[in-house]
């Protein structure tokens, strides 16, 4: 037996070990991924990968490459002027995005490194991306979100590798195992690494930029579709009630819907609380509601009298000093009902919708909604909104009425996880870690900064630069990576 063969033989076996351990430890698939790997690695060495075009990558990736769609991206490609200038702006969004992406992962070590990693309430399951696999990413609208968002991210590199005349080799599929895992443009890597260094990270910079950009244009269609959607029964709802309190002791229950209040319409929280403010405690106040639906969706009303609380006495018993109640704007003989998570009947759609604000308020909104629509799945199990904010809603409008709530829901949905997966994938490929775009971003950064520090110093002969760049560039890699991996171990030992 050749020493070759022994050496994949036994990385075959170390493989089996640490995936049968993941498998019972985690989960299941990925034993499933070892086998397929070990698959992939006797394909390779029998040659029927060659004779197929496809190569193995990342061990678990097949690429399957295709010469078809050349003609397409040579008509897209044409106005190269204007592609290079949208190169140059994905230059400046990505070296921005990449500061952000630093400055957190910094933060992140340095707050490991003073204060120690907390413990992870979530399983290790959701540390996988993998729709189905991941307790908050469901399966096929994940799936085909993730597919267009990879076939847009490779194409964007492939529009700016024509735009700068490096020739694309081919197109093709990504797959793992029968999944499709998205598409990807293959330049001519001589060209690639040949090319001046502003024209090669326009090129590594465009898919990711093409990610957020696809992300933020998709948020403002949820913005506009959110308007065909109206509550089903106008009122207010609460996610929780507080135990003790007047809501509690008149038998309110959470996610009723409270249409009135003493007679008055109260369509917003702040409807509600404006009409709360209006009493003092110890009032009497009587509340129309709407009960949860039963197994036929029909919501029984009833009338609930309850005499309103201190809400100054209640946070004191909560241990709140004086001085917060203060800052705060609340005093004594305040009404207190003893509900929380007070909102409206549309504020499921409205919450991925962000605020209504003007162009220029959208704008500096933007960062807190990317954080919004990332932890969206996380708080509700992998769904867009709560389930009982989706009972609150019909279909209004003239797309509405046209397609109908279900439709419009299912539209939703889809466009939330293209978003989110746009985001995620734009912002992962930031990371300044070899094999993502980042990573390749950073190394020419490094690679300038080492030929400019050469021209002034006693440094190495220009040659000698590469290998530097490359030794450079490698170390902060793996460091990276060790970093990364520590932090998500360190959360469950």
């Amino acid at each position: 037996m050749s020493d070759a063969r022994r050496l994949r033989d036994r990385r075959a076996l170390i493989l089996l070990f640490l995936a049968g351990l993941l498998a019972v430890q985690v989960h299941w698939l990925f034993g499933v991924l070892a086998l397929w790997i070990i698959i992939l690695g006797q394909l390779e060495h029998r040659g029927v990968l060659d004779r197929i075009d496809a190569t193995r990558v990342l061990g678990g990736i097949l690429m399957v490459r295709t010469r078809r769609g050349q003609r397409a991206l040579e008509k897209l490609a044409k106005p190269r002027l204007a592609w290079r200038i949208f190169g140059e702006i994905s230059l400046w969004t990505c070296a921005l995005s990449m500061a952000v992406i630093i400055l957190f992962l910094l933060l992140s070590f340095g707050s490991a490194i003073l204060f120690g990693v907390p413990k992870a309430e979530a399983p290790p399951s959701q540390l996988i991306l993998i729709p189905g696999v991941n307790p908050v990413i469901p399966f096929w609208w994940p799936l085909i979100a993730i597919i267009g968002a990879l076939v847009i991210h490779e194409y964007g590199h492939a529009l700016q590798a024509r735009a700068h005349g490096m020739r694309v080799r081919s197109f093709g599929l990504l797959m793992l195992g029968p999944l499709p895992l998205g598409a990807f443009a293959e330049p001519e890597a001589e060209e690639l690494f040949k090319a001046p260094r502003r024209e090669r990270a326009r090129m590594f910079a465009a898919g990711p930029s093409i990610n957020i950009y696809a992300a933020l244009f998709t948020w403002l269609l949820i913005g506009a579709l959110a308007t065909q959607f109206a509550a089903a029964d106008p009122g207010v709802h609460a996610s929780a009630i507080i135990e003790g309190t007047p809501a509690d002791e008149a038998g309110l229950e959470p996610w009723e819907i409270i249409t009135h209040l003493n007679g008055t319409a109260v369509t917003t929280s702040a409807e509600m609380s404006d009409a709360l403010a209006s009493h003092s405690a110890g009032e009497t106040v009587q509340l129309d509601v709407l009960s949860r639906p039963d197994a036929d969706g029909v919501r029984v009303g009833r009338t609930v009298e309850l005499v309103l609380a201190d809400k100054y006495e209640y946070h004191q018993q909560q241990n709140i000093s004086e001085e917060d109640l203060a800052s705060s704007g609340i005093e004594k003989g305040d009404a207190f009902l003893g509900v929380s998570g007070m909102a409206g009947g549309t504020s499921g759609i409205d919450r991925l919708a962000g605020p209504d604000l003007p162009w220029w308020g959208d704008m500096l909104y933007t960062p807190v909604q990317i954080f919004v629509i990332i932890s969206t799945p996380i708080q509700n199990e992998g769904q867009i909104m709560d389930p009982h904010e989706m009972d609150y809603l019909e279909a209004d409008g003239l797309l509405g009425n046209l397609l109908g709530i279900e439709v419009m829901l299912a539209l939703i949905t889809c466009l939330f996880w293209f978003v989110w997966m746009n985001l995620g994938l734009g912002f992962a490929n930031l990371i300044p870690m070899i094999p993502f775009d980042g990573g390749h971003l950073m190394k020419d950064f490094i690679s300038n900064v080492v030929e400019r520090l050469n021209k002034f110093s006693k440094a190495p002969h220009p040659l000698k630069v590469e290998p530097i760049v490359n030794r450079i560039s490698s170390m902060s890699s793996m460091l990276l990576l060790f970093g990364l991996l520590a932090l998500m171990i360190a959360q469950y030992i």
